[in-house]
């Protein structure tokens, strides 16, 4: 968001609402609801009364997930009833109002991109370490919170042996010719960090 306020957005963004501000919990709530109508009504229209999305969104997202389970019928519905609803809620701020995603298709792009390659300069990491509670698991220390883990529920047995392999073999962390794309780079959950950290 511009520091000289909504009128300085440019590109795609959230809709305003009636306040004139952009909300990305209103947009989250909406779509997990329309992604959810198709095949569980009663998860929809829970979503939809969920009065506070930014610490309850969690529980209707796994809905969508649960959902999506049935049948690969019931997932396609679930992504493409939560993508055509993101589409349809999402807008283009120009100069002078927003306009409907869909002038994207139409419009001729504004900049042309390019590449840039950026040369690291640390030691890559060789061992496969985790972030927990401020500092990084590693070697035995790692293995014993696997098995707390497993043994909580906080894990499946499967993902615990998946991360056990993985630093079984640190020589897998590395990736030499290959090519990954990363959407929301900078997204909490997204594997940038750990990428550029081997």
């Amino acid at each position: 968001m511009s520091d000289q306020g909504e009128n300085e957005q440019r590109g795609v963004v959230f809709p305003a609402g009636p306040d004139g501000r952009r909300s990305t919990a209103a947009v989250g709530r909406a779509v997990v609801a329309d992604a959810l109508r198709p095949v569980d009504r009663p998860g929809a229209l829970a979503a939809e009364q969920e009065t506070n999305w930014r610490t309850g969104y969690l529980a209707h997202v796994r809905r969508t997930v649960e959902a999506g389970l049935a049948s690969r019928e019931a997932a396609l519905q679930v992504a493409g009833a939560g993508l055509d609803s993101l589409h349809s809620r999402m807008r283009v701020a120009g100069p002078d109002a927003d306009a409907p995603l869909d002038v994207l298709r139409t419009r001729p792009a504004a900049r042309a991109l390019r590449t840039v390659e950026l040369a690291g300069e640390a030691e890559p990491e060789r061992e496969l370490s985790v972030p927990y509670r401020g500092q990084r698991l590693r070697g035995d220390a790692l293995h014993r919170r696997l098995v707390a883990w497993v043994d909580a529920g906080v894990v499946e047995p499967s993902c615990a042996d998946a991360v056990r392999t993985v630093a079984d073999h640190p020589e897998w962390l590395a990736l030499p010719d290959r090519t990954v794309a990363v959407l929301g780079a900078g997204a909490e959950m997204g594997p940038l960090t750990a990428l550029l950290r081997w």
